[in-house]
């Protein structure tokens, strides 16, 4: 799994510094939730375990 498509879950802090633009975008208007971590994304494929809001 590459760098542009790991979940929200597994992103660490420097993931977060050098991508929060991209960061931004997932998350505005969330759609999901994750199971996992409670996590929330605007698209299923940016968490582990997604469940519609």
């Amino acid at each position: 799994m590459g760098k542009e498509n790991k979940p929200l879950c597994k992103w660490d802090k420097d993931d977060i510094k050098d991508r929060i633009k991209e960061l931004k975008k997932i998350v505005s208007e969330p759609r999901f939730v994750c199971r996992k971590c409670a996590r929330v994304a605007k698209k299923e494929e940016n968490l582990c375990k997604p469940e519609e809001l």
